[in-house]
């Protein structure tokens, strides 16, 4: 590879990080290494939880600049790890950058949990949180099946519309107050209140708030309030589909 696309495959290592959740602190330490295994001189990065700013100059003395805005995504740990490892081996020269390219290419279509997985994480989480809030065992029993049918909703459903992650959000946290309501209809031993909180539990920005506290103690503050203000919204979408369900629940 020439310089140009050395440059664009820092980039593309940067912009996949970040847009599977990564930390900052790691995205820039991790390019930084890559860039200077590949001996790109004067290279300087800035990176924001929705951006990626990157400049090199290139031996004909030009300075070769990319600048993305990268919406808000979620974390893909399995991705981030893969990718750390390419680079470290790309600084130990076990791969040429040919081979890290095609590496790079392969990691961006893999799939780290199978479907199934992805259900039972969803339908235990429900439950587990559900029970750890004051549930009974048929509520627990009520909420993991209420995780079941949020995953299937997230997974099949909601993608057939093109929906912004404001309006996912809302729909997903009717969908589940509306089945919850059901469930207590048919099923009056069910709890309403534990239903509902453990149905929601995987729609809730607790990662978003923990890493919004570590940038803001870091002094990144733009990051860190980019990240509050993301879980705040989250929250309050949340808050709004589930309080028009049981206003109108109530009202029936």
């Amino acid at each position: 590879m020439n310089e140009r696309e050395c440059f664009d495959f820092v980039y593309d290592i940067g912009e996949t990080m970040l847009k599977n959740g990564a930390e900052i602190v790691r995205i820039e330490s991790t390019i930084r290494h890559v860039a200077d295994a590949l001996d790109l001189q004067e290279f300087d990065s800035f990176v924001l939880i929705n951006g990626i700013f990157m400049t090199a100059r290139l031996k004909d003395q030009t300075v070769q600049a990319r600048v993305r805005d990268i919406p808000i995504s979620p974390i893909n740990l399995g991705r981030i790890e893969e990718i750390n490892t390419l680079s470290r081996r790309i600084v130990e020269k076990k791969y040429t950058p040919e081979e890290a390219k095609e590496r790079l290419a392969v990691i961006k279509q893999e799939h780290f949990a199978s479907s199934g997985l992805k259900f039972f994480a969803y339908a235990f989480g429900s439950a587990s949180f559900c029970y750890i809030f004051g549930g009974t065992f048929w509520d627990a029993a009520g909420a993991f099946v209420l995780g079941f049918l949020l995953a299937f909703y997230s997974f099949f459903i909601a993608p057939k519309f093109n929906m912004s992650q404001i309006i996912w959000n809302i729909t997903c946290s009717i969908w589940v107050s509306t089945l919850a309501c059901l469930f207590v209809h048919f099923f009056p031993v069910l709890q309403l209140t534990s239903l509902v909180t453990g149905g929601i539990i995987s729609l809730l920005p607790g990662v978003a708030v923990v890493n919004g506290i570590r940038y803001l103690f870091n002094e990144d503050y733009s990051s860190g309030w980019g990240q509050m203000i993301y879980a705040l919204i989250t929250a309050l979408c949340v808050s709004v589909g589930v309080g028009l369900v049981l206003t109108v629940f109530n009202w029936l």
